[in-house]
């Protein structure tokens, strides 16, 4: 065993440090990641682990009472963050005086604009036509009120709605109510059927309510200017508006209203919910616990699908009508841990139960062979299904597949990932503090900014996250993973992490890999690597897709499924 050496534990003492700084700031949780991840690699780059940390004591015992009186110190300052926010987060007013044309910003307010205290009308983080704005009214006297759209905020901006009240006499203060609106997508549908709106034309509005110009728009939709202005003119006829500008005022009373309406379960603003779906759901009893799964279609043809971390068992509707249209039922088990599914009986047990549930699964549906098809880390747990399944399991189809993961895979690893894959490994304490700061820290800024955190290093994966649905659908598979306080982030990575290598090698029957050429995880080359000395395995190659493939290109994906189901029937050309 190495010898800790004192910087190894200068290193734990501060990372230590910044671990109790996340529940007081929205932005330390992404700081302490880069140091938990630097506390591990001698070279941040490659991420060449330092031997020392592996006989560290202190990286290995201690932290779990670190992290359970984390919880409680995270716990309590959300609950004051939700006291505050009772108050009036809602109601951000800016008092503007008419002669210093000094602001002042109440609770709400500075909350919003990020800045306490006088604050000159110039120097107020919204954007310039909402200056222009305000200083027009400030030199007038008819006492309208006036309404405007803003975007609040510099490195985080969001578009808001403003109104300017006058005041009565010339010499009083002017005040301005901010309020911001999440346009999320399926409140952005809504909006759309409730206008009368076609797709590509709630598009355009989208970004009109997050204040782009025109301009802006035709850049990032990738369409000639005369474009955008004829599905403008045609939103104006349909709304019966004169302004784009009356179009956002309108646009964002229809929001308030139908935020009043009773909601159903697909919520309008499923990026706040933090509830897993219950549609399709079905559950059995085993051994005392619940096994929860989702099952999609009737066919004759059995697909298990064993889900990865945040994606899935949640699917885009081309995706699975595509399978439906070829006969083929699907059944998506939640793993221990995971949504509705219990927990195992002990942590030891995580991996059997997985097997044993996923057994028990399939033998109440069918008493034939079934296909399995598993995605990124659910890849283990696909193989050691197969292999308990054995002439039973026809074909085993990865999907963005995982591979037993060693450290000269890390240089090629995108720093979240290497970091869960060496806290894995060499101090599993370190990966359950961070999960337990990482699951409040997201419940408290939100599913899509965990999203863009874990994308962002990657623009491909980004692209792929903005397309129409993905987020929303990726939401799903975070509330997922988090419905019962996060426990999969530790059970699951420790399971993936490990040496699984036999396990894979053992699987008989025909293997099917589909691997996009950006994944962020691991690089395609190392799992065409491991492929090669695989039996029975054919590896496809996905080019220009992302680590998000089940959602980026979701009928490719069930046509690369039913192919290889239909193959597999034939071992020759395997």
């Amino acid at each position: 065993m190495d010898t800790p050496n004192p910087s190894s534990e200068t290193a734990y003492i501060e990372l230590l440090g910044l671990a109790y700084e996340v529940p007081l700031q929205n932005v330390a949780f992404e700081k302490f990641l880069d140091a938990a991840h630097d506390f591990f690699a001698v070279d941040p780059e490659t991420g060449e682990v330092d031997r020392s940390i592996i006989g560290n004591g202190a990286a290995h015992s201690e932290l779990d009472a670190h992290a359970d009186r984390l919880a409680r110190v995270f716990d309590m300052a959300i609950a004051a963050e939700d006291a505050d926010a009772a108050v009036a987060t809602h109601h951000a007013v800016l008092s503007i005086n008419p002669n210093s044309h000094m602001v002042t910003a109440n609770a709400a307010a500075e909350k919003l604009i990020g800045s306490e205290g006088l604050i000159p009308l110039n120097e107020l983080m919204v954007d310039h036509t909402a200056v222009k704005a305000i200083e027009n009214a400030l030199g007038q006297s008819d006492h309208q009120d006036r309404i405007f759209l803003t975007s609040v905020g510099e490195d985080d901006s969001r578009a808001c709605l403003g109104l300017i009240r006058s005041s009565a006499h010339s010499g009083d203060e002017l005040h301005v109510s901010l309020s911001y609106v999440h346009w999320s997508e399926g409140l952005l549908s809504r909006l759309g059927n409730a206008l009368g709106l076609t797709a590509s034309e709630t598009e355009v509005l989208a970004c009109y309510l997050q204040n782009q110009s025109p301009k802006d728009i035709a850049e990032q939709r990738g369409r000639s200017p005369e474009t955008i202005k004829a599905q403008s003119k045609s939103i104006l006829r349909k709304v019966g508006c004169a302004r784009m500008a009356d179009v956002v005022q309108l646009s964002a009373g229809i929001a308030y209203m139908l935020r009043q309406m009773p909601e159903t379960e697909q919520s309008s603003d499923t990026l706040s919910s933090w509830k897993t779906p219950t549609t399709n759901l079905e559950t059995f009893q085993r051994e005392g616990r619940t096994v929860a799964y989702y099952r999609h279609g009737s066919g004759s043809r059995i697909v298990v699908f064993i889900h990865a971390l945040i994606q899935g068992p949640f699917f885009h509707p081309d995706f699975l009508c595509y399978l439906d249209e070829h006969n083929v039922t699907l059944l998506a088990p939640s793993r221990p841990s995971y949504g509705y599914t219990s927990s195992p009986k002990r942590e030891a047990l995580f991996e059997q139960t997985v097997i044993d549930d996923a057994l028990a699964l399939i033998n109440l549906h069918t008493e034939g062979n079934v296909h399995i098809v598993a995605q990124q880390l659910g890849t283990s747990h696909g193989a050691r299904l197969a292999n308990a399944l054995g002439e039973r399991s026809a074909s085993l189809i990865l999907i963005n597949g995982g591979i037993p993961l060693k450290p000269e895979h890390y240089a090629g690893m995108d720093r979240r990932v290497r970091f869960a894959a060496m806290a894995a490994r060499f101090a599993p304490s370190i990966l359950k503090l961070s999960n337990t700061l990482g699951v409040r820290n997201f419940r408290r800024s939100g599913a899509d900014k965990f999203l863009i955190d874990r994308y962002s290093s990657s623009e491909t994966d980004m692209g792929a996250l903005r397309m129409p649905g993905v987020m929303e659908l990726h939401a799903l598979g975070l509330f997922h993973s988090v419905e019962q306080d996060g426990a999969p982030y530790l059970l699951d990575e420790k399971s993936k992490h490990a040496d699984w290598s036999e396990d894979l090698a053992s699987v008989a029957c025909p293997q099917f890999w589909l691997q996009p050429e950006n994944c962020r995880i691991v690089r395609a080359e190392n799992v065409e690597a491991v492929t090669r000395s695989l039996r029975s395995a054919r590896y496809i190659l996905e080019p220009d897709a992302s680590s998000i493939l089940l959602y980026e290109r979701p009928k490719r994906v069930a046509e690369f499924v039913v192919q290889s189901m239909r193959e597999a029937l034939q071992p020759q050309s395997v």
